[in-house]
């Protein structure tokens, strides 16, 4: 409950623009005291009423189009903003008590005694001011969540041009956040808004990991179009730039490579907007596309692709929670073929695997699987999910656990029998060997250093990205080699893949 009061506090204060201070004067209390609620340090106070005051405050407080569209589409989705400052503050007093049971007469009460509107000096202008100044990271995060707010509300489409080279910690610390802001571009997305953005490839594996699976999601929305920059920059100066195109624009710059982000400029001034977009179309036009996209409308187009990693010379690695499609067995494929919907399996696992894997009967290149088991439970429960089933317009399917066993068994059949099939196995809470951190997937990656990385996220919505940008595809190769060379011995690998079966088995009686 402190957590939800902490993020819906945040929520509307940074609609309003309203800060600490202000707020605690309005409800008179010490700033710091609102600080520590905002931040979950602190519940509610137990001796005062503090649910209906508040409530009541940003009511009258939200008196712009702008910031009651905002609140509309958070509290009352689907519905208008109330028309009297009464409703309002009954709406907020509700959501704010998250299901807790509310004082309805101590609210009248409230109303009838606190009457009077905000205070000018306490209200945010009608028109913002053309250009804002926002500090640091959570000063970032506040701009970007008034840029967008501000679009959201307008209702309509935008074009929005994107490029930062500055860390991305901004975004990526607090989850709350970057769930908003993914909703935010969803929903401008979702309208008919389309965005161009030029990606930073020299970046940490960690970050690219993190930025796949935060952009997975929009980008199976569409309307995205990906670029980079292909020569080296000297990392002296890392700028942002966020542009929606004759609207507004964030503007900031970060001094050295492990520098502190410190001033955020909102910009709404037409004639600088302006500036910047071309600005932007300046570097965009020395930029190279970085990458295909591939959703259901377009994947088989992904054949070509499939076949520069047959043709390459260099071993294929692939990181996975489910056994390779080279290693599933007839007898499963044809199972998975006469579920409702599905007829079409065989045939594409037959493809896919005589595409990506093979020339004529023989394996193209060795194939190294690292496969993340999952909990016995999930196996029997049927909750495993076979991979880029959605890709082809099939519905999802999900192992039973008999065919996750016949697929485990021709997987240690295949181990036992050639020199080009190897399957590694980290434990559920193995950390990479580099990166010193927990490797569970809820994406996958098939990569060569020659012939480039494909990823797709083991969640839905369900988009497949490739590359065969150097600095990417080195990267994650760099980053599987490090589980193939701190692997175990293959008779281990083979003991503990029995063992696993011999579990599984157990369960299924």
């Amino acid at each position: 409950m402190k957590q939800v009061i902490a993020d819906k506090l945040d929520f509307l204060m940074k609609v309003t623009a309203t800060r600490n201070s202000t707020l605690g004067r309005a409800l008179a209390f010490d700033a710091s005291h609102i600080s520590r609620i905002r931040s979950g340090k602190r519940n509610m106070p137990s001796r005062r009423e503090f649910i209906i005051p508040v409530a009541a405050y940003f009511a009258r407080a939200a008196h712009t189009a702008t910031q009651r569209n905002a609140l509309a589409r958070c509290i009352c989705k689907g519905k208008k903003w109330p028309d009297t400052a009464e409703e309002a503050t009954l709406l907020i007093a509700e959501w704010l008590s998250d299901g807790a049971k509310l004082n309805y007469a101590s609210l009248s009460h409230y109303l009838e005694e606190n009457d009077a509107p905000v205070s000018p000096a306490e209200a945010e202008p009608a028109i913002p001011a053309a250009t804002q100044f926002f500090l640091g990271n959570e000063g970032k995060r506040q701009c970007v969540m008034r840029f967008l707010t501000e679009l959201v509300a307008s209702e309509g489409p935008a074009t929005l041009l994107l490029h930062s080279e500055e860390s991305m910690e901004w975004l990526y610390e607090k989850p709350g956040f970057a769930k908003q802001w993914g909703l935010m571009l969803a929903t401008l997305l979702q309208r008919g808004s389309r965005i161009v953005i030029v990606h930073t490839v020299a970046r940490s594996f960690e970050e690219m990991v993190e930025a796949v699976a935060k952009w997975s999601p929009l980008y199976a929305i569409g309307s995205i179009e990906p670029y980079y920059y292909p020569h080296l920059r000297d990392k002296v100066l890392r700028r942002t730039l966020f542009i929606a195109k004759g609207i507004s624009a964030i503007v900031s710059c970060t001094t050295g490579e492990a520098g502190v982000n410190r001033l955020n400029m909102l910009i709404r001034e037409p004639v600088a907007v302006q500036a910047l977009e071309q600005e932007f179309n300046d570097f965009l036009s020395m930029c190279r596309p970085l990458m295909q996209v591939f959703t259901p409308e377009n994947f088989l187009k992904i054949i070509p692709v499939l076949t520069t990693f047959r043709k390459g010379d260099s071993g294929l690695m692939q990181f996975h929670i489910t056994p390779s499609l080279i290693t599933l067995p007839e007898v499963v494929a044809e199972s998975f073929s006469r579920r409702p919907g599905c007829e079409r399996f065989a045939a594409f696992q037959a493809d896919h695997k005589r595409w990506l894997f093979m020339r004529g009967k023989a394996p193209a290149n060795p194939v190294t699987d690292i496969l993340y088991l999952p909990d016995i439970a999930a196996v029997t429960a049927g909750t495993v999910p076979v991979p880029l089933t959605k890709m082809l317009g099939l519905p999802a399917i999900y192992y039973t656990a008999e065919e996750y066993l016949l697929h485990l068994e021709h997987s240690l059949r295949c181990m036992e029998s050639t020199q080009t099939y190897r399957m590694i196995l980290p434990g559920p809470d193995t950390a990479h060997p580099v990166a010193q951190q927990p490797a569970l997937p809820s994406y996958s990656i098939v990569a060569s250093r020659t012939a480039g990385v494909m990823l797709f996220s083991t969640q839905t919505p369900t988009a497949l990205f490739y590359t065969r940008e150097q600095n990417m595809a080195s990267s994650f190769s760099e980053y599987l080699d490090g589980f193939i060379q701190n692997a175990a011995p293959q008779e281990e690998t083979l003991a503990k893949l029995r063992r696993y079966m011999d579990e599984l088995r157990k369960a299924m009686r």
